[in-house]
């Protein structure tokens, strides 16, 4: 479990109330991963979406190209809420690292059953996807974009 006046830290969960975070927090765990640990997989199904709390992560597409995030409250795993729910891009501990964890079927139950708590935790995921457009591939803006 998290403190909820830690997660309201996260621009992700920034607009949640008392009560929503209440319920983020119960879901929650802190993640220790060491560096050059591979946390997602491209390809692999979507389980987990992890919140950056320190260290250094590198997203890595299909198609070779990456990204590095050393910010807190950076967003990996995303296409846990987004069907089909398989990884886009790889992730990989650039140094040890700290995170939060969340079970992807815990949060997609969240969002669906709570209007008011969705919409805001899809709201910032899309800030975090319109960012990282220009990386994805094709087939998968056809597939965000509902056009399988």
């Amino acid at each position: 479990m998290i403190p909820t006046h830690e997660l309201k830290n996260y621009e992700i969960f920034a607009e949640l109330d008392p009560a929503e975070l209440g319920v983020l927090s119960k879901m929650a765990e802190v993640r220790h991963a060491g560096e050059g640990e591979v946390l997602i997989q491209a390809g692999q199904p979507a389980r987990m979406l992890y919140v950056l709390k320190e260290g250094g992560l590198m997203i890595t597409f299909p198609d070779g190209r990456a990204i590095t995030f050393h910010k807190p409250g950076r967003v990996v795993g995303w296409s846990a809420l987004v069907s089909p729910t398989h990884y886009t891009a790889s992730v990989t501990c650039l140094t040890d690292c700290d995170l939060l964890a969340f079970p992807g079927s815990e949060l997609l139950r969240l969002v669906q059953r709570n209007v008011a708590a969705g919409t805001k935790i899809m709201r910032k995921i899309s800030e975090v996807l319109s960012r990282r457009l220009p990386f994805l591939r094709e087939e998968d803006k056809r597939r965000l974009k509902g056009g399988r």
